[in-house]
Parts: structure tokens; C-alpha cells; sequence
């Protein structure tokens, strides 16, 4: 199967649906939004980074504003690809944009946990000893607000930026 075929099989949940959204959020409120997927191989940290500042530099934001949504993409695609069956071969993360008049809401939605490779219906797999954890941190310093859930195959991690004045859309 090809690279192609397999993104067009993957079918993640749609983090703009998410249960985490705001009551008082309408459909209305969007302004700009893209989805992205990609192959979870060693460059797709690098594109999905490149794609939110692609994205978020249309609107002319701050500096630290870009620096910030870069930098938290990074880690949820990171986290991704390491701890996720996108990142195994054959896996697939999709890339969520969503801007409105006030906050900018990335995430990115993997195949779900890590199995062991070649073991069908096996457990979940984390190494042991690992040095995790840090990722959250860096995202919840530099975001508004950030979250995760899960579906039947799929996981979803989002983050959202409020933004000064209502720069995007203005």
C-alpha cells in the first residue's frame, strides 16, 4: 500500500468537535482553517512546525505568538510520533488548524497507543524508565489552554492561543 493510500484510509477524529470546545464557541466565530496529514516518519515534526507558522504568518501575529504555537505543535506532533502507532511504519498524525477572532486552537490527532510491532491486539507499550513529561509542561507554558481525549483508535492533543485584539480575522 502506498504512502497515499494510507493517508487516504486514516480517518481521525475532528478536534473542532471536541468535547473540550466552549459552550459559548460557535462555528461562526472561525475565520481560517486548514487540516493537514502527513506520514509519522523523523520530518514530520519538521512540517507540521512549518505548516502552523505558514499558517498563523498570513494574519501577521507577535513574534512570540508564532515562536509559542511553533514550539507547542512540535511537542504534540513529537509526542506523536514517539509515543503513538502514527510513528510506527505505515503510520499516519493529521494536523488541525483552526483561527478565529480571538484564539488560534492546533491539533494534532495520531493512531492511538504504540503497540509492539509485528503483535497483533497486543497491550499498549511504554518503555520502561522512559523520561517523559516534559513535553506537557513546555505546551502548557506556552499556550492559553490544552488538552487531550481519545476515541475508539484515535488520539487527539490540542492546544489554543488567545489572541491579543483579535488579530486574526481583523
Amino acid at each position: 500500500m502506498t504512502d497515499s493510500q494510507r493517508l487516504r484510509e486514516y480517518a481521525a477524529a475532528d478536534p473542532f468537535d471536541a468535547p473540550d470546545l466552549e459552550a459559548s464557541e460557535s462555528p461562526g466565530d472561525t475565520t481560517d482553517h486548514t487540516v493537514w496529514s502527513c506520514v509519522g516518519n523523523l520530518t514530520a515534526v519538521r512540517s507540521i512546525r512549518a505548516r502552523v507558522r505558514e499558517f498563523l504568518e498570513r494574519s501577521g501575529p507577535p513574534r512570540s505568538l508564532l515562536d509559542d504555537a511553533e514550539l507547542a505543535a512540535s511537542e504534540l506532533a513529537t509526542n506523536a510520533l514517539l509515543h503513538s502507532r502514527s510513528g510506527q511504519v505505515g503510520g499516519v498524525m493529521t494536523l488541525f488548524i483552526r483561527s478565529g477572532r480571538d484564539r488560534v486552537r492546533v491539533a494534532v490527532a495520531d493512531q492511538g497507543e504504540k503497540r509492539p510491532e509485528g503483535v497483533a491486539g497486543s497491550s499498549a507499550v511504554r518503555e520502561e524508565n522512559g523520561d517523559y513529561g516534559r513535553g506537557k509542561l513546555i505546551i502548557e507554558s506556552c499556550t492559553t489552554r490544552s488538552g487531550e481525549y481519545w476515541t475508539e483508535s484515535t488520539h487527539v492533543a490540542w492546544f489554543e492561543i488567545d489572541l491579543p485584539g483579535g488579530l486574526i480575522g481583523a
